[in-house]
């Protein structure tokens, strides 16, 4: 009875995994259509001389402090987040379709990790999944919502920001790891899930500095968890092993910055104006309006308001400012009825995981709100109280998808203490399931339209480099292939960096002095002539 149970659920899982797919893939498809834009342009004019994949790889990994084109940033240390950017440039070339492909991809994985730590969170403190063979359709609906949901969009649809999504794929990896290993009896069977948290935990932190956060967060709940199993030692082995991430980490950032002394200057302006705003009133001004933006605003899709700016992507903080909240639509009255729903079950579900002591809930509870505080504590702190024009939150609207994946991950933990046997408890579940797959719906009309209006925005750099982009793949393949664009015959091409781009794009196969080819571009094609000496070698 239980193995037919645990088979049922996995066929509605891979069923609701297929139907979210199909959704993403149609809500996001106009994004295949973008083109490269603000620190992209560059990414791309710094390394536009690196043509091999080994030194591409040696200018990007640590690219903070290699950067020459708008230099910043040189405390961050991200190997894993660049060397991802670096092999999309180095296979995939000009053509962002597939780039772009590639952040919905990872986007479906983080959604499917996300499902799965559902089921993991939703299973602790009991001793099996299997034991209740009834099928808990809520974690459906919260990914449906964080799938779809419209203020998250940018960490997709910006190719530049896909390392941050591959950060999230292995912290969540880690994350349910972790628990399986927590609730796994057999030793050889925990051993192997406690070596994949840790591993997965290790490649978070290189790809982006949060993971050190979480390996020690992720250190002290195992220790939590394995002093009244298993002892003291056992306890303080598992604590130094994820803590050991952390010094992993610092050592390899410490040797970078010695091999890269001298070509860069070190934040030391910015690390001061943080400590001189940390305990002034924008302080505490700025974390309400992060947590709004990220743990309030994306429950609310008809104040989404968007516009194209400063080569980005902004999102209006709709809700602080009323945008879209007077007026009191369907949409509206939904998104209130989900968002008063979600927080009563978590303060009910919160009192009772601490009333009844169960230690694994409440420790994957202060995970989670760790890893939410300590991801608004950087952003706050760094971004908002240092740079205060343009907003902060608006220009960067990437921090809503992390921000609320974060909070989706605490109302999961929250929620554990309310049991599903409660008949009241029950209809709060089955209203707030409703009420998320309709938000999840407009929220996916509301990506599409968005994706749409920045195909339109982007247009004019997107159709030249669509149309090289095909000559190349057409050509790319013979041994001296080359070409020079003759810009004065061509329609006009949009500049970056004083450079077109694409010669910031394609610069490994530009070549002004014996090209193969020699080419113009109108409209979206390539005409194409071969140079005097390909036709006298003819």
């Amino acid at each position: 009875m239980a193995g037919e149970s645990a088979r049922t659920r996995w066929a509605a899982d891979a069923l609701f995994a297929v139907a979210l797919v199909v959704l993403i893939a149609a809500a996001y498809s106009p994004a295949l259509k973008h083109a490269p834009r603000a620190d992209q342009w560059a990414y791309l004019a710094d390394t536009a001389q690196c043509h091999g994949f080994w030194p591409l790889l040696a200018e990007s990994y640590s690219y903070n402090r290699t950067r020459v084109i708008g230099a910043g940033d040189t405390d961050l240390f991200r190997p894993l987040l660049f060397v991802l950017i670096a092999s999309e440039k180095y296979l995939f070339g000009g053509d962002f379709r597939i780039v772009q492909g590639i952040g919905i991809g990872l986007h479906c994985c983080v959604c499917f990790l996300l499902l799965a730590l559902l089921r993991r969170i939703g299973a602790t403190g009991t001793p099996s999944t299997e034991s209740d063979p009834r099928p808990d359709l809520l974690p459906y609906g919260v990914v449906a919502f964080f799938g779809l949901n419209p203020y998250v969009q940018e960490l997709v649809i910006w190719h530049h920001l896909h390392g941050y999504l591959l950060f999230l794929v292995l912290l969540l990896g880690s994350v349910v790891c972790l628990l399986r290993h927590v609730a796994t009896d057999g030793e050889p069977a925990r051993r192997r899930w406690l070596c994949g948290a840790w591993v997965l935990a290790l490649g978070s932190a290189f790809a982006y500095e949060l993971g050190q956060v979480y390996a020690v967060l992720a250190g002290l709940l195992l220790a939590a968890t394995a002093y009244p199993r298993a002892g003291r030692a056992a306890a303080a082995r598992v604590l130094a092993a994820f803590v050991a991430i952390l010094l992993i980490y610092q050592s390899a950032n410490a040797i970078d910055r010695r091999v890269h002394e001298g070509r860069y200057d070190p934040d030391d302006g910015n690390r001061q104006a943080i400590r001189e705003h940390a305990l002034a009133p924008r302080t505490a001004m700025n974390a309400v309006h992060f947590g709004v933006y990220t743990a309030v605003q994306p429950f609310f899709p008809a104040a989404f308001r968007w516009t194209y700016s400063f080569d980005r992507f902004l999102v209006a903080e709709g809700v602080w400012y009323g945008a879209g909240m007077r007026t009191l639509g369907p949409v509206q009255v939904v998104s209130y009825g989900v968002f008063a729903t979600a927080a009563g079950l978590a303060v009910v579900g919160l009192f009772r995981l601490v009333w009844s002591g169960g230690r694994v809930p409440v420790l994957t509870l202060l995970l989670a709100t760790g890893l939410y505080g300590a991801y608004a504590a950087g952003n706050v702190l760094g971004r908002l109280n240092v740079r205060t024009s343009p907003p902060q939150l608006v220009v960067n609207s990437y921090y809503a998808y992390t921000g609320l994946l974060f909070v989706l991950m605490c109302l999961a933990a929250a929620w554990r203490g309310v049991s599903r046997e409660w008949q009241w408890a029950a209809g709060a579940r089955a209203g707030l399931l409703a009420g998320l797959t309709a938000l999840s719906l407009a929220g996916a009309e509301h990506v599409r339209e968005a994706g749409s209006g920045m195909a339109l925005k982007v247009r004019d750099h997107a159709v030249p480099l669509r149309a090289v982009q095909e000559f190349v793949t057409q050509h790319r393949g013979e041994a001296d292939f080359s070409f020079a664009i003759d810009y004065d015959a061509s329609d006009p091409i949009p500049h970056q960096w004083n450079y077109p781009i694409t010669e910031l794009v394609f610069s490994r196969w530009s070549d002004w002095s014996a090209p193969k080819y020699r080419v113009v571009v109108r409209g979206e094609k390539v005409l194409t002539a071969p140079t005097r000496s390909s036709r006298a070698n003819r």
